[in-house]
């Protein structure tokens, strides 16, 4: 027979694991939101179950963005970082500042280099925010680059000349007056028709050593190689070289020579820059 101070102990004890019970129940995640985010990384929840996320094909050469849910599980508030990740990611949260038990959305940005080699590629995805429990986060983005469109569009499907120079700009750097430097651009016809070389209109000091004459086959490349002349030039130089072709959404295309000239340093002057035969009066 159960006497009354038993009864008083087992009412206890079953007050205590009913209570217990409903705190578990209150701080527990609800089973839905465990299913839409089932990666926890301290506080936060992803739309993702693993830490590496396959995203398949991607366009090289191309900005891809990626979205994610994120949820904050915690009772506080966590603050995200907006930012790149590094030189392929960059991410944006929104919102920023994620209050306890909500959601909000995650978007990251890749940025693939065109001169990655085309296949598998693993790109780090790096968090920052005031999640107490984890403030710093890391996920990794895989993926298969593959030729994106403005790359096919390169490869000779126009219908029209299409000239592309591997460089536009070239700087000499700081060169000794009167000294001859060569320097050569190399052109590409990434278009379907032959591309024809007009004319090059040059600078005074820089002269042509060769140049396409005959027409450039599509895919084919030829150069234009420069002669600069830095006899009497003393300062900063800026020359621009003028190409005309039969290129219709680029008949005129400029390539820069930059750098800047000096004359000869006081220990190399010559007599005569240095005034040691004076005439006499």
């Amino acid at each position: 027979m159960m006497t009354f101070k038993n009864l008083s102990t087992y009412l206890v004890l079953l007050v205590l694991t009913l209570s217990a019970l409903s705190t578990w129940s209150q701080n527990s995640p609800d089973s839905t939101l465990i299913r839409k985010y089932p990666l926890v990384i301290g506080n936060t929840g992803f739309s993702t179950d693993s830490t590496d996320i396959v995203v398949g094909d991607v366009p090289r050469g191309e900005v891809s963005t990626f979205q994610f849910e994120i949820y904050n599980f915690g009772n506080e508030q966590i603050v995200f970082t907006s930012g790149r990740s590094n030189r392929f990611v960059s991410l944006k949260f929104s919102p920023d500042v994620l209050a306890g038990e909500s959601a909000g959305t995650m978007f990251v940005e890749f940025d693939a280099d065109p001169e990655l080699d085309l296949g598998e590629f693993y790109a780090e995805i790096s968090i920052t925010s005031t999640d107490n429990k984890n403030p710093y986060k890391f996920m990794n983005l895989l993926m298969n680059l593959v030729e994106g469109k403005s790359e096919i569009a390169q490869q000779g499907f126009d219908t029209v000349p299409n000239i592309i120079f591997d460089h536009y700009n070239h700087d000499i750097g700081h060169q000794t007056r009167g000294k001859v430097i060569f320097h050569t651009f190399v052109l590409t016809n990434m278009g379907s028709q032959s591309l024809h070389v007009t004319d090059i209109e040059l600078p005074k000091g820089i002269k042509i050593v060769d140049r396409p004459v005959d027409p450039l086959l599509p895919g084919e490349k030829s150069i234009i190689r420069l002669k600069i002349n830095t006899r009497g030039i003393v300062g900063v130089l800026h020359h621009s070289v003028i190409v005309h072709s039969n290129d219709p959404s680029n008949p005129i295309v400029i390539l820069g020579i930059h750098g800047s000239v000096r004359v000869f340093p006081k220990h190399k002057k010559t007599s005569v820059q240095c005034n040691e035969h004076q005439q006499r009066f």
